[in-house]
């Protein structure tokens, strides 16, 4: 399905849609047992990131090192509203006026604690692995989410955990009125690709009076999952790693211009933070999102977890007015 097609009744970046012609759900996340319009029982963000310079000392890694697998989850019980606005296709989200998916849950919420989670797959080497993702105490993720209760990892070296063009399994130990769960091949992570315009260490500057266009080199995901998509999905981040703007079109675009509104956007709302308005983190996605459903015993409580899987190129740029 065309990105072009999508419609504003359900704009996803999960490229489903509402059909024209019938208003039902249509697309490859609009399966019989989860659907995107269910209502969300929470989210997994499974990485695979590239820094640039300014970021692998940041995020301290080790010497040599210039990648992370970045593993956030949490899941959702109850929320109001059942389900935050997605973003629209082929424009720039802002966050701060949409409180949007996936930075935002309902207010009140209800978090769950899920007993024990592991990921399990092959890394770049081809040897299986299985790794936990930490469960966190009450506090923020590395994208400023606040959770009563989450999961996440935070390992150098990606290659470690992660192969490219390869699907992940899902594990959940249980608790409560969460039943035991093994969620196969629940992730995939794209095929590699790079990134050309800027190069990974350019600086820019960004301007808030001149659009701003970004360029990759697609490549396709031989083994990805049928029916599914990757996205190719540019990122604004302030300068403490929480997410301003989402825009999101086709990885086979492998272009996208940042409009100079968004980049003004950007800067009033860093500085609104008390943050360095003249800095922003530029990422890169491929994503591919799929959905498993929330293994939860209770009754009529049918809730989709979003499972997200992105290949980042993450820079510090300059940004002025």
């Amino acid at each position: 399905m065309s990105i072009k097609r999508l419609v504003a009744t359900i704009p996803l970046l999960a490229l489903a849609a509402c059909s024209e012609d019938t208003g039902e759900c249509v697309g490859h996340l609009c399966a019989s047992d989860v659907k995107i319009t269910d209502p969300e029982g929470g989210n997994l963000l499974f990485e695979y990131i590239y820094f640039d310079t300014e970021l692998q000392a940041a995020f301290k890694l080790p010497s040599g090192v210039t990648t992370l697998n970045r593993v956030m989850a949490y899941f959702l019980n109850s929320q109001t509203p059942d389900a935050n606005p997605l973003p629209e296709a082929g424009k720039c989200n802002n966050f701060v006026t949409t409180k949007g998916w996936p930075m935002f849950t309902g207010t009140p919420h209800e978090d769950l604690d899920v007993g024990t989670l592991s990921i399990s797959g092959k890394n770049r080497a081809g040897n299986d692995v299985t790794f936990d993702i930490p469960k966190m105490p009450k506090g923020i993720d590395s994208i400023g989410r606040p959770h009563d209760a989450f999961y996440q990892l935070l390992h150098p070296n990606a290659d470690d955990n992660l192969q490219f063009n390869s699907s992940y399994t899902v594990n959940i130990g249980g608790n409560g009125t969460v039943a035991p769960a093994t969620l196969t091949d629940a992730l995939f992570l794209s095929a590699d690709f790079t990134v050309t315009m800027p190069g990974l260490e350019g600086n820019g500057p960004m301007k808030a009076s001149s659009d701003f266009t970004v360029k990759w080199n697609p490549v396709e995901s031989s083994n990805l999952p049928q029916g599914s998509e990757v996205l190719g999905v540019t990122w604004l981040v302030d300068a403490a790693g929480t997410p301003t703007h989402i825009c999101p079109v086709n990885h086979s675009d492998g272009t996208f211009t940042i409009p100079a509104s968004a980049i003004a956007e950007y800067r009033a709302i860093a500085t609104a933070r008390g943050l360095n308005p003249n800095k922003i983190i530029l990422l890169r996605n491929a994503i591919v999102h799929q959905l498993s459903l929330l293994p939860t015993t209770l009754p009529n409580n049918k809730r989709r977890v979003d499972m997200v899987t992105v290949n980042c190129w993450a820079q510090l740029m300059d940004v002025t007015q």
